[in-house]
């Protein structure tokens, strides 16, 4: 080689050579990552809507069905069971639900359209936790986190529910990455992106504006309080959040007026808060702790995840580093600040939630989805505080065993216990009662269910009929039991009758319920109604009209 040639040789540094390589490795990590939560996430997504949270699934279904079938605007959602409508609700603004019905157009009406919906919002939201980490944090806990929210079962099991959680989680944390960006970089279009995802996150839920408390956290530690405070730099960031909250303000006060204004006067979540039982009732209840911790130890996260949680919020972010944003010299890079305690305090901001809506999660608890980011990291943080055990050879060789047997258990148990979950039979005997009501009724006709849920509309929804659930919707008394005089029913079902309703089933699991411990109901539908099929899953009844009723000899 001659020496001019030599001279146009450029060898790379060993750090710099080093710093690409562990670039490359942490990008192939995630990119595994993303697969394995992929395939994790696609069991069972073209099952029907039978799974244990059939209930809330069937009226997301619904309302992406109305936008199709019905009426496409969005600020009207509608269900299908109280009666023949217009049903509109006041509910989240419906991101998973309007985007199924646009799909619908493309690829007909699938119930794995919902499902993959909420999949891609989930996968948004690892890699969005992934960049966010980085942010805050560092590389390593980056990739330990997002392979803890991969894996969490809870986390799997709602991220393919047709809900809107995953979409609103994957968004607020977007909009955290976006901010931290902004912090770091103080560049004004991380701070307009922050602020669409946001009000796009609370939209599509309230809860998830939780995370305003982890928001102010993340922009004193990297800011600084003086800088924070500066004049100029507060007025944008109050600027901002006032554009976040407009349209989040105006849109549930527009669901608020259509919850009062047509039946059955539903307000999505309205009656689970502490102001409505008040603390005394709580307390009574133990603070429904005793069903909290069910769910987290049976499905949410199960007991490796809760201990691996246990050992990151043990130890703190103690290695992690805030490096003051002046350089010390002209020559030396700008390291962004960090704000290694944004998960702490968005783990505090859950127990606020905790506090005053207790009974929302205990009764709906695809809304503990909002607990998951923090406990990921933190179990994230206990997997980069083993694998730093190790230091020689061999000590690395046993701490990467150690490692693989952690990863192993947590599939392994949360594998185990998702089974159940997935069950079909949570509704099945309904769904099949549904798609006989759609063989046997025309359009039109108005259908009376009793599901295996009490209140569940999965047989109205399958029956593609609209109609009531049994004992029907009303917000002044409990419709998630039968009342327990059979006169109260009887009424009820005859008020049905006269608003024109023609079918009525009943699936066999409500055997007791129904058969047994209410004769004089059973008796009364079996007066009123022509028997018209019964199976080993479900007895269907054609409802006689009053004229019909009328005409009948008395007995």
């Amino acid at each position: 080689m001659k020496a001019d040639e030599a001279r146009t040789v450029v060898y790379l540094p060993a750090p710099r050579l080093l710093e690409r390589l562990n670039t490359g490795l942490f990008t192939a990590q995630i990119l595994v990552i993303l697969f394995v939560a992929a395939v994790l996430r696609l069991n069972n997504i073209t099952q029907p809507l039978t799974d244990v949270f059939s209930w809330r699934q069937t009226s997301t279904a619904m309302m992406a069905d109305n936008y199709f079938r019905k009426d496409a605007n969005i600020f009207f959602p509608e269900v299908s069971w109280s009666g023949p409508g217009p049903s509109y609700q006041g509910r989240e603004f419906q991101t998973v639900s309007y985007l199924a019905a646009l799909i619908y157009r493309v690829v007909g009406q699938q119930d794995w359209v919902g499902r993959g919906i909420a999949v891609l919002f989930s996968l948004w939201g690892i890699f969005a936790l992934y960049q966010l980490v980085r942010c805050v944090w560092d590389e390593p806990h980056a990739v330990a986190s997002a392979l803890m929210l991969a894996l969490l079962p809870g986390a799997i099991f709602i991220d393919r529910s047709f809900l809107p959680d995953p979409a609103m989680l994957s968004l607020v944390i977007t909009s955290l990455w976006m901010l931290a960006v902004y912090a770091q970089t103080e560049r004004p279009r991380y701070l307009v992106l922050a602020c669409f995802f946001a009000a796009w996150g609370f939209l599509s839920k309230l809860p998830g504006a939780l995370v305003a408390l982890p928001m102010l956290y993340m922009l004193i530690a990297i800011f600084g309080l003086k800088r924070l405070t500066e004049p100029r730099r507060l007025i944008t960031l109050l600027g901002a959040a006032i554009l976040t909250l407009a349209p989040v303000i105006a849109y549930y006060l527009w669901a608020r007026h259509l919850a009062l204004s047509y039946p059955p006067y539903h307000f999505a979540g309205s009656g689970n808060w502490i102001w409505v039982d008040g603390p005394g009732k709580w307390w009574d209840q133990g603070y429904f702790l005793s069903r909290s911790f069910t769910n987290f130890y049976y499905w949410l996260w199960t007991w490796p995840i809760m201990g691996l949680a246990a050992i990151g919020l043990l130890f703190g972010p103690l290695a992690a580093r805030s490096i003051q944003s002046a350089p010390t010299s002209s020559s030396t890079p700008v390291e962004p600040r960090r704000a290694p305690w944004l998960f702490h305090w968005w783990l505090f901001g859950c127990i606020l939630f905790y506090l005053i809506g207790a009974r929302e999660l205990v009764e709906n608890p695809w809304n503990f989805h909002l607990f998951n980011p923090p406990v990921a990291v933190l179990a994230g943080h206990a997997l980069v505080l083993i694998w730093s055990f190790g230091h020689s050879r061999v000590r690395n060789l046993a701490t990467a065993a150690r490692f693989g047997v952690i990863l192993l258990i947590v599939v392994v148990v949360g594998h185990g216990v998702l089974k159940t979950m997935y069950k079909p039979e949570h509704a099945a005997q309904s769904y099949r009662m549904g798609l006989a009501l759609r063989e046997m009724t025309q359009p039109g006709d108005l259908v009376v269910t009793l599901a295996n849920d009490i209140g569940d509309p999965v047989a109205i929804y399958y029956s593609q009929r609209r109609g009531w659930v049994f004992p029907p919707a009303d917000t002044d008394r409990a419709w998630n039991e039968l009342p327990a005089s059979d006169d109260e029913s009887i009424l009820l079902f005859d008020q049905l009758r006269t608003q024109g309703a023609g079918w009525f089933g009943v699936v066999n699991e409500r055997k007791k319920d129904f058969w047994v411990d209410h004769p004089k109901l059973v008796e009364y539908i079996n007066r009123t109604c022509e028997f018209k099929i019964k199976t080993d899953d479900y007895v269907i009844y054609r409802i006689r009209n009053p004229e019909e009723v009328a005409k009948l000899p008395n007995q």
